[in-house]
């Protein structure tokens, strides 16, 4: 009689047990108003209509955004709870591209796309791992990244943080590849995100500078594209909806609830003053520059416990970060594996890991007290993976393969 083999009854445990409950979700989502009409894919449709009927230049005008919600959604709302559309003028084009008179079908659209975005930055991925490691390790790590929670809950939501994550793939596949210029146009589409690639892009002015020129070149054609399209008023309308956001004004920015250092102090020090948790919030973010344009100049070159440690830190100091934008954690796991990629028992240890974090994350949902922990706890795995399994093996086959010598 053949024994269980219980690892592999685990992964399709968990393959299955993800995916049923993800298209559940999915589908009560689309069938109950109620909470369709709080995703984050209202005001995407609401910039997108305002672009349409008002114009580019009115996308960040508080009161069209308000009338625009309020007509989506059919009752008044007040003007501290208006879902803020915090994005660059840039997004909304690709918004226009798939709205329709009804939300409901838009959003079934916008997330279609989505998962195109998502796919494309898996090939990166795929290009850095498939001569690395057995087909069916490679199998079972690429299922548990297309089942990864952040990006089911980015779905869920209707937000894009596929585009920041196809930026944070090309990113970390020019940098190990050596190709600095596809590295910094990566890091310029992460500009989707400004407060998460800031502490990303600053510290490269001290190493593999090329890399910082490139993504400024990036960075400059997207501010260009938003200046023709919305104007100087749409700049100034973004630049005006990320101070609200980062004041934490507006209740549907939701500091309670984020992933990050401010929203852990927020939910441990339910009494303390907003402006302390702010202050220290901002100094851990302003600190995290500090270390890593200090980890760059120390660095004799960059390598996957820079790549890794950089995104981790960053996740945790940011002002504003939620679970959807976790999708970037898929970047260490990636750094991780390759550093292993030797070691067929660690490489079987660590291809089931966005399965097993995608299953801690839904235990999230059933328990307040698993929520406050089960995050956290997988930053420090993590950053302990990297610390500890990252070496300079990444970086030197990188350099046969791309034949420097």
């Amino acid at each position: 009689m053949r024994s269980i083999n219980l690892r592999r009854v685990l992964i399709w445990v968990s393959v299955f047990s993800l995916a049923i409950i993800y298209i559940f979700n999915w589908v009560r989502m689309l069938n109950d108003q109620q909470i369709l009409f709080t995703t984050d894919f209202v005001p995407f449709y609401s910039a997108a209509q305002i672009s349409r009927n008002e114009g580019p230049s009115h996308i960040y005008d508080l009161e069209l955004q308000k009338r625009y919600e309020e007509k989506i959604i059919g009752f008044s709302i007040p003007f501290e709870n208006i879902n803020i559309f915090v994005n660059p003028p840039f997004v909304v084009p690709l918004v226009s591209l798939v709205i329709t008179p009804d939300l409901r079908i838009s959003l079934v659209l916008w997330e279609l796309m989505m998962i195109m975005v998502f796919l494309i930055g898996n090939i990166f991925v795929f290009k850095l791992l498939y001569k690395e490691m057995p087909i069916t390790e490679l199998f079972i790590f690429l299922l548990g990244i297309i089942l990864f929670f952040p990006f089911y809950k980015s779905l869920l939501f209707g937000q894009n943080s596929a585009i920041l994550f196809l930026g944070a793939s090309v990113w970390m596949y020019g940098l190990i590849r050596k190709k600095d210029g596809l590295a910094g146009l990566g890091l310029a589409l992460m500009t989707i995100r400004p407060h998460i690639v800031l502490p990303l892009a600053l510290p490269f002015l001290f190493k593999r500078r090329s890399v910082f020129w490139w993504f400024l070149i990036g960075s400059a054609s997207l501010a260009a594209f938003s200046q023709v399209y919305s104007g100087l008023d749409g700049v100034l309308g973004f630049l005006k909806m990320i101070t609200v956001s980062a004041n934490g004004v507006n209740m549907t920015v939701n500091e309670k609830y984020m992933v990050n250092l401010m929203g852990f102090l927020i939910r441990i020090f339910p009494n303390m003053s907003l402006s302390v948790i702010h202050w220290a919030g901002w100094s851990a973010y302003i600190f995290n520059f500090v270390f890593l344009c200090t980890l760059w100049i120390r660095s004799s070159e960059i390598q996957g416990r820079q790549i890794g440690l950089a995104l981790l830190l960053t996740t945790f100091t940011t002002p504003h970060l939620h679970v959807h934008d976790l999708v970037l954690w898929i970047i260490p796991l990636v750094l991780i594996l390759l550093s292993v990629k030797d070691n067929t028992l660690l490489i079987n240890k660590y291809a089931p890991l966005p399965l097993w974090f995608s299953m801690g994350f839904l235990a999230c949902l059933f328990s307040p007290i698993l929520a406050e922990g089960i995050p956290f706890l997988i930053l420090v795995i993590l950053i302990y993976l990297v610390y500890y399994s990252t070496s300079k093996k990444i970086d030197s086959q990188a350099q046969q393969e791309a034949g420097i010598t």
